[in-house]
């Protein structure tokens, strides 16, 4: 079986190429081919090896056709001037709002998605995401303190100008706390170090970025205004017992209430959240449980199991018609 996935932004390092890739690994026994609407960098085309990776300026039936797939995934790709091939079936995966091309059937990333699109939740798929690798040599723990880190995609849409002020008051509540941020903007940096009373360290964004998560006690992740439709990067720290501190909106509420964490709607239960952990023996004990949890649910094994349950109900339907 032959499957292509179609993505539109070319950079594992964003959500809709890091789902594409977890499906290559929750189906190795079959042939896969990815191509992208976008340029793609080198880190891009070396995480998907050895599988055939293209650039394509527009998502076309002859595109589609000349390679001869028996399954099309579609990851965010536009309606418009794009077209699909009726030779395939063709699955839309959605992971924001936005028009989208047609499909034989159409699944969305989370439950708050599919509620923003006004669709039904039997056209939910939770994502899996891989164990993130270790890093080659762990951060030493310090007694009585503990590290914070917050990770995410490299655009200043990402890290709102108010965040310094934020972490401003967590820094001056929590004394015992060393902060990390991977994929900051340069420009940011001098007033996040300054807010967080110089116990700030910064590391730059990359797919194997996710190792510092080895390293972290907790995963904060705060955006006054923008809403994650899942949220890869709670799923990825949970799988580690790196204990989730996020926004209480969109994908990360669907994800707390099975992997456990702590979400929040103000600044102040951020702050709460923090206190909670500062007890060892809690913070492992929360920490043992979001691991097992996120391995349940979100390893590529289990996703493999609702990817294909999820293709042969649609297949099943499809004949019936």
């Amino acid at each position: 079986m032959h499957v292509l996935q179609v993505c539109n932004v070319g950079s594992i390092v964003g959500g809709t190429a890091a789902c594409a890739w977890s499906i290559t690994r929750a189906w190795p026994q079959l042939r896969h081919s990815v191509a992208f609407l976008s340029p793609v960098d080198s880190v891009t085309r070396q995480a998907f090896r050895p599988h055939k990776v293209a650039v394509w300026p527009l998502c076309t039936s002859k595109q589609i056709e000349q390679l001869q797939p028996d399954l099309v995934i579609l990851h965010n790709v536009a309606g418009a001037g794009a077209s699909h091939w009726s030779g395939a079936l063709t699955v839309q995966y959605v992971h924001s709002m936005g028009q989208r091309l047609s499909a034989d059937f159409t699944v969305y990333c989370s439950r708050w998605l599919a509620r923003q699109c006004r669709a039904s939740e039997e056209s939910v798929l939770w994502q899996g995401v891989p164990l993130p690798p270790r890093p080659a040599a762990s951060k030493t723990k310090i007694p009585g303190r503990f590290r914070i880190g917050r990770i995410c995609t490299p655009s200043n849409r990402k890290w709102p100008d108010s965040l310094p002020a934020f972490y401003s008051q967590l820094a001056k509540q929590h004394v015992d706390v060393d902060w990390d941020f991977v994929g900051c903007p340069s420009a940011m940096q001098p007033c996040l170090q300054s807010a967080c009373q110089g116990r700030a360290t910064f590391l730059p964004a990359g797919w194997l970025a996710r190792s510092h998560l080895w390293d972290w006690d907790a995963f904060l992740y705060h955006h006054p205004t923008l809403t994650e439709s899942f949220g890869r990067t709670l799923a990825e720290a949970a799988r580690v017992g790196c204990i989730p501190i996020v926004d209480q909106r969109g994908g990360f509420a669907e994800q707390l209430a099975v992997v456990g964490g702590r979400g929040c709607r103000h600044e102040a239960e951020f702050s709460d959240a923090i206190s909670e952990l500062s007890d060892p023996e809690s913070r492992l004990r929360l920490s043992e449980h979001v691991h097992r949890q996120a391995n349940q649910m979100f390893s590529i094994s289990a996703f493999s199991q609702r990817l294909g349950s999820l293709i042969a109900r649609i297949a099943g339907d499809r004949s019936d018609r």
